[in-house]
C-alpha cells in the first residue's frame, strides 16, 4: 500500500462513520491484520507504528525521543538567551540543587590500610598484631611490607618493560605518621624486630669466624640494617653488603633535617647521595679525605615515623628536591582501647616468612623475573589511570602529582614484593602473576589516599584545597541564607581569600563547584574568567549547619578579643 493510501485508511477508520460502512471494515479489517504483522516481525509502516522487527522498533522510538530532548534543550536555550538579554543570571547546571554537596571542611581522614590488601602472611601477622595491642593496623601493614622489601636481595629484579630495560627490586620507602598516642614505634619494632635479630646472628657469626684475624683478612661485615644516617658509613656498609639494607629511623624528623635542613657540612652537599638511595644502582662517591670509593648497589629501603606538626614544621625548611614524595604515607588513626588478643604466635611466625625471603632470593648473581601476561595487561591498564590522575592533579597540588608520578615503579616494587611473600609452597618460581598484581594495586590505590591527606592537610602543599576550605567556612559562617555570591563577597568575607592570587582564587572556586557547593552563573559580562555570580546550593547550610556555629561562635570570640586588648 501507498502512505497515501494508509493515510486515507486511518481517517477514514478514526472518522465518526456507521460501523457498517463497508469502507470503514475493510478498513479495520487491514489494520488488525497489520498489528498482526507487526506482533510476529512481518509487517512495517512507521506511520502507523508498523516495523519489521522490534530492533527497527526500538531505533525509531529512541531517534523519536532524542528530536524531543534536542526540542527540548532548544527550547531551553532560547529562554535562557532571553533570560540573559533581560539582563538575568543564570545556572549552567540544570541538575545542581539535586546533588549532595561534599564536606570539604573536615581534614582529610584516610581509610587505613586494609588486610585484603597485602597477601596472607603480612594479613596475618598485622591482624593478630592490631588486635592484641589496638593499634591501628595500618601502621603494621605498611610497616610489614616495607621490612619485607629490605630483605629481598636487591639482585632479585623484576623486569617490567624488556622493551626498555625497565627493572625494579623490591625496595620500598615508607613512614607512619600519627600523634604519639598512635604507637608508631612499636609498630615498627613488631614488623622488624625479627630483622634485628637476624642480623646479631649474622654479625655474632662474623665475630666468632673473625676472631684473632688481621683487619686485612677479615671478611666485610655482614648487616640487614642500620641506623647511621652519614654518607660515608653506609657507603661502607653498602659496599660489604650489595644486597641492601633497611634504614630504620624512629624519628624522620631529625633524619631529614640531617639532609636538608642545614646549608654547612656533609648533609647538605650530599642530598644527591641520599636521593639516589632510592633509586639504587652503582654509585661512584669521591671525597678529599677518604678518596675514591664504587659502591656497587648504593640502596636501601627505608622505614621512619613521624608527627603531623614535626613533618610539616621541618619541610616547610627543605628544598623541594622530592625526597618526601619518595616514601609511601600511612597516616595512623588513634587506637582502640578495648583490645584483646594474643600476637606472640603471629610474630613467631611472621620471623619465619622474613627468614624464608632472605634465603630464598639470595644469589651470588642477579636474577631476573617476569610479569605474566594477565599481570602485564593488569599493570599497563593501572599505570595509564595514574598518569591521567597525575595530569589531572599537577595543576592544584603539584606535590601530591609528583609524588603520584613515581607510583608506576612503586607498583612494580611492590608487586615483586607481594609475588615472594605470597603462597608458593616455597617456589615462587620466575613469573610475577595476575594475583600479586592485584594485591599490588590495591595497597597502591590506598596509599595514594593517604598521600592526598598528606600533601593537601597536613603539609598544606595544596593552597588551593585550603583556600576552598576557607571560603567553605566563610558561606557557611554567614549571618544569613546565602543564594548567590560573586568575587567581591568572596574577598570581603574570606581573608586568605583575599590574600591569595588570582590563579589559586580560580581553582579553589573550581573545587567548591566540583564538590557542589557553588554553581557559575552566566551573564552578559564575564570579568577576567570570573562569572558574575555563583550560585549556593541551598542544602549546605542545613547539612553543615553544625560547623557554620562553630565558625560563627569563633568570629564572635575573636572580636571579643580583639575588642577587650584595644
Amino acid at each position: 500500500m501507498s502512505d497515501d493510501y494508509e493515510r486515507q485508511v486511518v481517517d477514514a477508520f478514526l472518522a465518526p462513520q456507521p460501523e457498517q460502512d463497508p469502507y470503514v471494515k475493510a478498513a479495520a479489517d487491514q489494520m488488525e491484520a497489520a498489528r498482526i504483522r507487526n506482533e510476529n516481525g512481518t509487517g512495517r509502516n512507521p506511520s502507523l507504528g508498523l516495523y519489521w522487527s522490534q530492533e527497527e522498533k526500538d531505533a525509531d522510538q529512541r531517534h523519536r525521543e532524542k528530536m524531543l530532548e534536542e526540542t527540548r534543550l532548544l527550547a531551553q536555550a532560547k529562554a535562557t538567551e532571553a533570560q540573559v538579554k533581560a539582563g538575568g543570571a543564570v545556572n549552567q547546571d540544570a541538575g545542581f540543587e539535586f546533588r549532595v554537596p561534599r564536606d570539604v571542611l573536615r581534614k582529610v581522614s584516610p581509610q587505613p590500610y586494609a588486610f585484603d590488601e597485602v597477601p596472607l602472611s603480612i594479613a596475618t601477622f598485622a591482624y593478630h598484631y592490631s588486635q592484641a595491642t589496638g593499634h591501628d593496623p595500618s601502621g603494621a601493614i605498611v610497616s610489614a611490607v616495607t621490612a619485607a622489601a629490605s630483605v629481598i636481595d636487591d639482585g632479585y629484579k623484576l623486569v617490567v618493560r624488556p622493551e626498555s630495560n625497565w627493572t625494579v627490586s623490591a625496595r620500598q620507602w615508607s613512614f607512619l605518621c600519627g600523634e604519639p598516642s598512635t604507637a608508631k614505634s612499636p609498630s615498627i619494632r613488631a614488623a622488624t624486630g625479627h630483622i634485628k635479630h637476624m642480623h646479631n646472628v649474622r654479625f655474632q657469626e662474623w665475630l666468632n669466624n673473625n676472631d684473632g684475624v688481621s683487619k686485612m683478612d677479615r671478611s666485610p661485615i655482614p648487616a640487614l640494617y642500620t641506623s647511621d644516617s652519614t654518607v660515608p658509613a653506609l657507603a661502607d656498609a653498602l659496599i660489604a653488603n650489595e644486597r641492601g639494607l633497611l634504614m630504620l629511623t624512629e624519628e624522620m624528623s631529625s633524619w631529614i633535617g640531617a639532609i636538608d635542613s642545614s646549608n654547612k657540612g656533609d648533609a647538605a652537599k650530599n642530598r644527591g647521595d641520599w636521593l639516589q638511595l632510592r633509586d639504587g644502582g652503582p654509585r661512584q662517591i669521591n671525597r678529599v679525605e677518604r678518596g675514591a670509593m664504587l659502591v656497587p648497589n648504593w640502596g636501601v629501603s627505608v622505614l621512619a615515623a613521624c608527627t603531623p606538626g614535626g613533618l610539616a614544621k621541618q619541610m616547610k625548611e627543605m628544598p623541594e628536591d622530592g625526597l618526601i614524595q619518595r616514601f609511601i604515607p600511612c597516616i595512623l588513626a588513634a587506637p582502640n582501647l578495648d583490645a584483646a588478643g594474643d600476637a606472640r604466635a603471629a610474630m613467631t611466625t611472621w620471623g619465619r616468612c622474613l627468614e624464608a625471603a632472605w634465603g630464598l632470593t639470595t644469589s651470588l648473581y642477579p636474577r631476573h623475573l617476569a610479569l605474566s601476561a594477565e599481570a602485564r595487561a593488569l599493570f599497563d591498564k593501572e599505570v595509564r589511570a595514574i598518569n591521567e590522575l597525575v595530569i589531572a592533579t599537577e595543576g592544584f597540588s603539584p606535590a601530591y602529582a609528583s609524588h603520584l608520578g613515581k607510583h608506576p615503579g612503586m607498583l612494580a616494587e611492590v608487586a615483586l614484593v607481594f609475588h615472594v611473600f605470597g603462597q608458593h609452597n616455597g617456589d615462587p618460581g620466575m613469573e610475577v602473576g595476575e594475583g600479586a598484581m592485584r594485591y599490588a594495586i590495591r595497597y597502591l590505590r590506598k596509599a595514594r589516599r593517604h598521600a592526598h591527606a598528606l600533601y593537601t592537610s597536613i603539609l598544606s602543599s595544596a593552597p588551593a584545597f585550603e583556600l576552598a576550605s576557607a571560603l567553605a567556612r566563610s558561606i557557611v559562617a554567614s549571618e544569613v541564607v546565602l543564594t548567590t555570591i560573586g568575587r567581591d563577597w568572596m574577598t570581603q568575607h574570606c581573608q586568605m581569600f583575599k590574600k591569595a592570587d588570582n590563579e589559586t582564587r580560580l581553582a579553589a572556586v573550581q573545587i567548591l563547584e566540583d564538590a557542589d557547593w557553588l554553581s557559575a552563573q552566566t551573564h552578559v559580562k564575564v570579568y577576567a574568567g570570573w562569572p558574575r555570580g555563583y550560585s549556593v546550593h541551598p542544602q549546605v547550610f542545613n547539612i553543615f549547619a553544625r560547623e557554620g556555629e562553630q565558625w560563627r561562635a569563633r568570629r564572635a570570640a575573636v572580636r571579643d578579643a580583639i575588642g577587650e586588648s584595644a
